[in-house]
């Protein structure tokens, strides 16, 4: 059984995140822990909206749609600036009104998903279980060697990453 959830966070209160999962309380705490460990031990997640899905397959094409017609409006934002490392943190979507907002596209996407399904970038694939996922691109190190020798700045970022990730 899948469930598509919308989430909050309470110092984002419009920011809502909408996404699939077989355990919705499992799925809340692994973004909250992780949007912790980035932002800091006062941010909670909450659920805020649960609808159970019987068909996984249906369940990750609805969460597409959803997503597709949010992205279209322009309403993926960034945090502070930042893309949110967390898990799941393309789906995370500023929305001025809120869940009332949230739900009108849940509604579209589930009177679509069928007969309009949104379209599925070239670089995603679909597994059999129904699940979607954005294919990895291969990794060019010649170029981005000569890219970080060439441009200082890049070469003093990449540093910085460096000794962040040695902490």
């Amino acid at each position: 059984m899948s469930y598509l959830y919308g989430m909050k966070c309470n110092k984002k209160p419009r920011y809502l995140k909408c996404g699939i999962a077989e355990n919705v309380e499992h799925r809340r705490q692994s973004i909250q822990n992780s949007i912790r460990k980035e932002f800091g031990k006062d941010y909670l997640v909450n659920v805020c909206y649960v609808k159970e899905i019987p068909n996984r397959h249906d369940a990750y094409t609805i969460e597409h749609q959803i997503q597709t017609y949010l992205k279209k409006q322009g309403l993926q934002k960034f945090w502070n600036g930042f893309t949110v490392k967390s898990n799941g943190s393309s789906e995370w979507f500023y929305l001025p009104k809120g869940l009332k907002q949230l739900k009108k596209y849940i509604a579209l996407g589930f009177k679509y998903f069928q007969s309009n399904p949104a379209e599925m970038p070239e670089n995603w694939e679909r597994l059999r279980n129904g699940k979607i996922f954005k294919k990895a691109k291969k990794p060019d190190f010649e170029k981005q060697k000569k890219k970080s020798f060439q441009d200082p700045k890049i070469a003093e970022r990449e540093r910085k990453i460096r000794e962040t990730l040695k902490h």
